[in-house]
């Protein structure tokens, strides 16, 4: 009866290997598309003003009306930083 026990045991690890490698690389893919931490304003050395014509309001990561896809924290139209990219559109 041993010899049962061990056989089902082993079955069913084996199915839970088999279940867990089956969810494994759907998480990883799910992860590789995550968000990457936004940054705090600081370390961009953000402004309460534009640096000529470099502002976040014509920047390709402000989103209207107030935030960044990089920059934690509200975002001013007429503020900048560093990390300044021109908008493509």
């Amino acid at each position: 009866m041993s010899d049962t026990k061990d056989a089902r045991s082993m079955t069913l690890s084996r199915r839970a290997l088999l279940s867990a490698c089956g969810v494994a690389p759907a998480l990883l893919a799910a992860s590789a598309f995550a968000a990457p931490p936004k940054v705090s304003q600081a370390s961009v050395g953000f402004l309460d003003a534009p640096r000529g014509d470099k502002q976040c309001g014509n920047c390709r990561l402000f989103r209207t009306p107030s935030s960044c896809l990089d920059v934690q924290g509200p975002i001013g139209e007429h503020c900048s930083c560093r990390i300044w990219l021109p908008n493509l559109a």
